[in-house]
């Protein structure tokens, strides 16, 4: 165990060399010659990386130095960074406190249920035998030596349907189960099962980020699933040779996560439930979960938003208000989006002959649909808004699909100009079919059943009463409760981390930047990676990752497919997770972990899968260009 005045010593130095690093980039880029862009790079501004390395230095130093509670850690640094960042932009010091409670209440609402549900199911399903019983089948297929793989593959396949956090919570319980049977290899279980499900959520669609990237970097849905489980699997393989070395290395005991966790006695092998009712808890959500899923991906590849030629009604009167558009006004917003260049304003500005000139036309209207500026409240002020736009503005911008956004602003564009658009025929029968599962399929709910299949399999197998059964939930939800306050915490930290501007800041850093061949891949891989250590989110640094990159690389193609562009920003999303990053802390607390051991295990492992997810993509690239594909 390393000292800690030697921990702290080495994160000052990363915190220090995180702030300063792309600073000296920065005036790298400026001092040489054949730089195109040396004023962008000279103006950069490093403050927002100077209040990152702060926030890094006071959480890291408060749980590891002081040895503070987690949540009192991430809390206070929250308030420092969120103070800090009211200095630097002149705001009220209180509406920034409320920032931190606003950001740390988003944050609880959207994991509380969740893992109160998973811890419930956790314990009901050690008490209960059923997932001994997984255990004991697994291992009649795969072998005792071989346990590791069967839950690196299990969480490879989860997690393409279902998020991460799920598949973590969801088999768990199979690793301390795997534990309690082999008394060895534990810290392995639990990296086995985060190998498989981190490198699939981030490479794989149809989970969320690698799904935004595919659509901000034009990349076919197929293609991204295809190439991405190619990168993923050599990935995972050497995630789980990397598991096995840090287990070697540190073996950790599995520790109870809560005072009543082992009071019921061990069962006897045919006293355990059967596997079709022990597999149950698992079954529900991923099946729920990835039939949505499903449902919503059939439904949104439609995308019935888009405009074709006969959905609009006047060509003419329709260009007579583009020509006629005074500052200020829809029309306005229209041609001066920056989705469009001066060719496509052009193009708006006329009155298209001929059906070859109209799709142009609606081409062009198609672009503008997926500007994310494109609402002014000033602009569109007197314009009754219908549902659909108003539930679009106050949703989450930022992880906003294509599909959504094209929709919200169809309808918005229909709101402005009634006469000149049909209307849109949004409920499609593959929609209906996911709306009615869209219950079903939130995770919430598909948690939910599955806690109580798992309550009353533990009330059934055990004898209990009912009072009974209640302690036992009421302990299984205060360990829960431990780890939602933590959790929402480090969310709370990486909102105000993400507050400091700092992606911004990395966009301008980036602005000059004329990349091509493997370079492009590499700047791709850095940009994602420096997001993920700011903010915490992969999700996020793959969202504004691959809009940089788009930006970047503008018309001029690379000579291989832009597909091994969108595995480089995913594997880039992985490199440093830590204290800002809610997966940490859900591998940490779930498992049973301290924050050092999983800084020394968690953070790792992403780091190396994210190297070995860049390396597949570099040889792939080189190898496999699939050029014309």
């Amino acid at each position: 165990m390393m000292r800690s005045p030697k921990i702290l010593f080495a994160v000052f130095l990363v915190a220090m060399a995180f702030g300063c690093l792309p600073a000296l980039i920065a005036q790298e880029a400026a001092s040489t010659p054949g730089v195109t862009d040396t004023a962008a790079a000279s103006d950069w501004n490093a403050t927002p990386m100077i209040l990152v390395g702060i926030g890094i230095v006071a959480v890291l130093g408060m749980i590891i130095g002081l040895k503070l509670n987690a949540f009192l850690a991430l809390i206070i640094s929250a308030i420092i960074v969120s103070l800090l960042v009211g200095i630097q932009y002149d705001q009220d010091m209180g509406a920034r406190m409320s920032k931190v409670v606003s950001a740390f209440g988003s944050s609880a609402g959207g994991v509380g249920i969740v893992i109160a549900m998973a811890a419930l199911i956790g314990k009901c399903m050690l008490d209960s035998g059923a997932a001994d019983r997984i255990v004991r089948a697994a291992i009649r297929i795969t072998g005792e030596k071989k346990a590791s793989i069967g839950l690196m593959i299990s969480g490879f396949i989860l997690a393409v349907p279902v998020f991460f956090d799920t598949v973590f919570y969801l088999l768990v319980p199979l690793a301390r189960s795997l534990y309690r049977r082999t008394n060895k290899n534990y810290l392995r279980y639990l990296m086995a099962i985060a190998t498989g499900g981190c490198i699939t959520h981030t490479l794989v669609p149809p989970t969320p980020g690698p799904l935004l990237v595919a659509a901000t970097l034009g990349v076919d849905i197929g293609m991204m699933m295809i190439v991405g489980v190619i990168v993923a699997i050599p990935s995972a393989v050497i995630g789980l040779a990397f598991s096995a070395f840090v287990d070697t290395r540190m073996p950790i005991a599995m520790r109870p996560l809560a005072a009543g966790e082992n009071k019921h006695q061990a069962l006897m092998p045919d006293q355990l439930p059967s596997l079709w009712l022990s597999f149950l808890p698992v079954a529900i959500p991923v099946l729920l979960i990835g039939a949505g899923t499903l449902a919503t991906t059939m439904a949104d590849k439609e995308d019935r938003a888009r405009l074709a030629v006969e959905d609009v009604r006047d060509y003419s009167e329709l260009v007579s208000l583009i020509q006629d558009a005074r500052p200020g006004t829809p029309a306005a917003r229209v041609v001066g989006s920056q989705r469009l260049d001066d060719d496509d304003r052009a193009l708006l500005s006329t009155v298209p002959s001929g059906d070859d000139a109209k799709q142009a036309y609606v081409d062009a209207l198609n672009d503008v649909l997926l500007d994310p500026d494109l609402y002014d409240e000033q602009a569109f002020l007197g314009v009754p808004l219908s549902d659909v736009v108003k539930n679009g503005l106050s949703a989450n911008q930022t992880r906003m699909k294509p599909v959504d956004r094209r929709r919200m602003n169809r309808v918005l564009l229909q709101d402005a100009f009634p006469d000149q658009f049909r209307t849109l025929d949004w409920d499609s029968p593959s929609r209906k079919m996911a709306n009615r599962l869209s219950l079903w399929s939130n995770a919430n709910f598909a948690l939910l059943l599955a806690a109580i299949v798992a309550m009353l399999t533990l009330k059934t197998v055990r004898s209990l009463s009912w009072r009974a059964l209640g302690t036992d939930v009421e302990e299984a939800l205060m360990s829960g409760g431990v780890i939602i306050l933590i959790t929402a915490a480090g969310g709370a930290f990486g909102a105000m981390l993400t507050d400091t501007k700092v992606s911004e800041s990395i966009r301008q850093l980036f602005a000059g930047s004329d990349a091509s061949g493997v370079t492009l891949l590499l700047l791709g891989w850095a940009i994602a990676a420096v997001l993920k250590v700011a903010q915490g989110s992969s999700t996020v640094a793959m969202i504004i990752g691959s809009a940089m990159m788009s930006a970047i690389i503008g018309d001029t193609k690379p000579e291989y497919h832009m597909v091994y562009v969108a595995t480089a920003v995913g594997s880039g999303s992985l490199m440093g997770s830590w204290m800002n990053d809610s997966g940490f802390w859900i591998f940490a607390k779930m498992g049973g972990l301290t924050e050092a051991e999983s800084l020394r295990s968690w953070t790792p492992l992403l780091a190396v899968l994210s190297l070995g997810g860049l390396t597949m993509t570099l040889l792939m690239s080189q190898v496999l260009p699939l050029v014309g594909q």
